[in-house]
């Protein structure tokens, strides 16, 4: 008579659930995870920003057909100003970004942040504001003719 019965059932545990944070970013060989971007900080990021403003304008109001070209002479001119706001951003000198984080990494990063920040809302209350200003200002000059 066996001591030890044999079972022809195995005892599995759950699998653990992975969950992936697709607010975590790898940079190089560190993780960062991207988060909103209080006020004193957006003045840092102001400072540390050169033209890239106006070259994302430029990639986003090209012609479909001709954005891919655009987004090349982007990163080309705006590979430094993305290098200063990533590093304003997650506290990394900008010597170690150029060393060990690839483009492909930094462009990740930047979308992310664009996304948790709701870039593009606040760009449309930006332009809806400004709308808002000018008719304000039309109709105040339309009064004093």
């Amino acid at each position: 008579m066996p001591i030890f019965k044999r079972s022809d059932k195995a005892e599995t545990a759950a699998p653990e659930e992975i969950v992936i944070d697709p607010n975590v970013i790898k940079l190089g060989d560190r993780t960062v995870k991207v988060r909103k971007v209080p006020v004193g900080q957006w003045r840092e990021l102001f400072a540390a920003v050169n033209m890239l403003p106006e070259l994302i304008m430029g990639v986003m109001s090209a012609p479909a057909e001709n954005r891919a070209a655009y987004l090349f002479a982007f990163i080309e001119h705006a590979l430094n100003d993305v290098v200063q706001v990533v590093s304003v951003l997650t506290g990394f000198e900008p010597e170690w970004i150029e060393a060990n984080v690839a483009p492909d990494e930094l462009m990740a990063y930047f979308t992310a942040v664009a996304r948790v920040n709701n870039f593009g809302g606040l760009l449309k209350n930006v332009q809806g504001a400004l709308q808002l200003a000018n008719l304000q200002t039309g109709t105040a000059e339309a009064s004093a003719e």
